[in-house]
């Protein structure tokens, strides 16, 4: 039996939409430039021999309680809603899903991103991709970010494929 399942798969930042999804208004909250920000996540990955997404998630966590900036959930989804999108991003899903269907195709999308998952959720397009992975938090009783859950880096971003590719879709 033939299989018509075609798979789109998406990182995020730089590629749907303009810069890194923490630069919208999460680091302007923070009284930060997103050079000043990068380059002191920078530094504490070396300074700490650190994954550098878990130093950009750790200096997050950290500046948003330095400013009582909130790290809730609900906040991290507000977020994402500023997000602006390169021309054509937001009708390419159903556009591409008419030609593929045209074709006999059924196209799924997916996001793979080292960009906050709470921050894509908040987006206009959030409801085009079947699952996102991307960086996410640990979350208390309040729904206030503690610490890294989920880590998507440049080199883990292939067991996201593999897991697409033999439908395990569970992090």
């Amino acid at each position: 039996m033939k299989n018509n399942n075609v798979a789109f798969i998406y990182d995020f930042d730089g590629t749907l939409a303009h810069g890194n999804i923490q630069e919208y208004n999460f680091i302007p909250a923070l009284n930060m430039t997103s050079k000043e920000f990068w380059e002191e996540a920078e530094k504490i990955k070396i300074a700490n021999n650190m994954e550098g997404v878990l130093a950009y998630m750790y200096l997050m966590l950290k500046k948003a309680e330095e400013k009582n900036i909130s790290v809730k959930k609900s906040a991290f989804i507000e977020y994402g809603k500023s997000v602006t999108f390169y021309p054509g991003v937001e009708d390419w899903f159903d556009r591409i899903n008419n030609y593929g269907a045209a074709l006999g195709l059924n196209i799924h999308h997916y996001i793979v991103s080292s960009g906050i998952k709470e921050m894509i959720e908040g987006t206009s397009i959030k409801d085009k991709f079947e699952r996102i992975y991307a960086c996410s938090f640990l979350y208390n009783v309040d729904d206030i970010a503690k610490w890294p859950a989920v880590c998507v880096n440049y080199t883990n971003k292939t067991q996201f494929l593999f897991r697409i590719n033999k439908g395990i879709f569970e992090v």
